[in-house]
């Protein structure tokens, strides 16, 4: 009996193989910060928008309409002061492009000035030649169509006999008497000036008179 009462304490005693491998159980939070494991998650796109809400309406209806307010100021003044970019962007283009055009037209007009140079010169040496009268009047109509459609784009010839002359705009090949005309006054014209919209672009060629002369001044 006595051995049957051994064997039954020795079957209710714990084994100490079995304690050993026995573990602790302890909570997931508990075990993660024990490990380093555990971060705090960051809240998820719709939280952040909750929280953002409930803080703007957390807010007083002047602070919000200041808030708005400020935030459309700069909008706008961003807004104005990129237009203003743009317009002044469109006004120089435009500008570059007008002065190419007149730079491209400017190199035309003085081919075409030496053209019609060319039938003045012609139209003066034929003009109190009798054999070529018919030739004459024929092209005295080409040469005022010509001259024409020139003044319509701007291109204006000047210098003429009295007027007073300007170093500016007239380049004196000589100087002499003349019979009427005063000092310092175009008293012959050898090539016409040109201006092209108000601006010369050939001086006139032409001779100045150096007063009457002195027998018939007295």
């Amino acid at each position: 009996m006595s051995s049957s009462k051994h064997n039954s304490a020795k079957k209710n005693k714990p084994d100490k193989q079995s304690l050993g491998e026995e573990k602790e159980v302890k909570p997931d939070g508990v075990r993660n910060q024990e490990s380093g494991t555990a971060q705090k998650e960051p809240l998820h796109a719709e939280a952040q928008e909750v929280v953002a809400d409930e803080e703007q309406q957390q807010l007083q209806p002047e602070e919000v309409a200041e808030d708005f307010k400020e935030k459309f100021e700069a909008v706008n003044e961003k807004h104005l002061r990129l237009m203003a970019e743009f317009d002044n962007f469109r006004k120089r283009t435009s500008r570059d492009y007008e002065r190419l055009i007149e730079a491209a037209n400017e190199k035309l007009m003085l081919e075409l000035v030496e053209v019609r140079e060319n039938f003045d010169r012609a139209l003066r040496t034929t003009e109190k030649n009798e054999e070529c009268k018919s030739f004459h009047e024929g092209m005295e109509l080409i040469y005022a169509k010509f001259s024409e459609i020139l003044e319509k784009n701007g291109l204006e010839p000047f210098a003429a006999i009295g007027e007073q002359f300007d170093p500016q705009i007239h380049d004196a090949l000589m100087k002499t008497e003349h019979p009427t005309l005063p000092e310092d006054h175009i008293a012959e014209v050898f090539e016409k000036g040109y201006r092209l919209k108000s601006r010369v672009v050939k001086h006139a060629r032409v001779i100045v008179s150096s007063g009457v002369p002195q027998n018939e001044s007295e």
